[in-house]
């Protein structure tokens, strides 16, 4: 904010992102809470807002209840780190993956694409060896884990009004005390990529399966960028006294 400007009127802020244990390069779920918290309970009147961060320049944009955020994505690669074989089976056990790719930039990942004929309630009872994950990572070091598998109707990939997504996703970072994520907008910098590259299209609708979970409207942009949209409400507040 410059001098003379509030929450109320400023169009540009500095963001900083942290979970229990450590700051992250970027974290979608927390930019889209900071655009809600200055557009309903400060009354920020501005159509968008420009949010300076580690991970450079991110838009956030009103849309009805919903608040739409730009962020870059993160492409995958095949050229997989060591160690990969150990994390994918301490992630999903014995499952067979059809594809596993690494994304390298800002919030590293590995990415393992499931099988098709996983259901959705087969694909939300996966249980990753949290611990292990955590000595692999204590050992060497080691990326966040997305799990991720291909929406069909048939196996009841779809939203409360029958609509089918085009994948579902979980995310788990244990280390960086995120044992499961509730909805990661970093994952999706990621996930877009991928899928818009394997369904061939760059409009997406995706559900984050965690135990809250959370459904994402994905556009691919051009120029490595990706904007993600999500319900945004205000649900409690409260005051800090230091």
């Amino acid at each position: 904010m410059g001098i003379g400007e509030t929450f109320e009127n400023a169009a540009e802020f500095r963001l900083q992102w942290f979970t229990p244990v450590m700051e992250v390069n970027l974290c979608g779920h927390a930019t889209l809470a900071a655009a809600a918290t200055l557009f309903e309970v400060k009354g920020n009147k501005n159509d968008s807002l420009v949010f300076h961060t580690k991970s450079g320049e991110l838009v956030a944009k009103r849309r009805g209840h919903n608040v739409v955020i730009n962020l870059p994505l993160n492409p995958c690669t095949t050229e997989l780190p060591e160690g990969t074989d150990e994390i994918v089976k301490l992630a999903v056990g014995s499952i067979p993956p059809i594809d596993v790719q690494y994304a390298p930039k800002a919030d590293t990942a590995i990415l393992i694409h499931l099988p098709d004929s996983i259901s959705k309630g087969e694909f939300e009872s996966i249980s990753p060896d949290l611990a292990g994950l955590t000595d692999v990572y204590n050992r060497r070091g080691a990326p966040g884990v997305i799990l991720t598998v291909r929406g069909s109707t048939e196996s009841g990939c779809i939203d409360e009004d029958g609509r089918c997504f085009d994948f579902l996703s979980r995310y788990f970072d244990p280390w960086n005390g995120v044992p499961e994520d509730p909805v990661t907008g970093a994952a999706h910098c990621v996930l877009a990529d991928y899928w818009s590259k394997v369904l061939g299209k760059k409009t997406l609708y995706a559900r984050q399966c965690s135990e809250r979970g959370g459904n994402i409207e994905i556009a691919v942009l051009d120029e490595n960028r990706v904007e993600l949209s999500g319900g945004a409400y205000v649900i409690f507040k409260g005051t800090i006294s230091l």
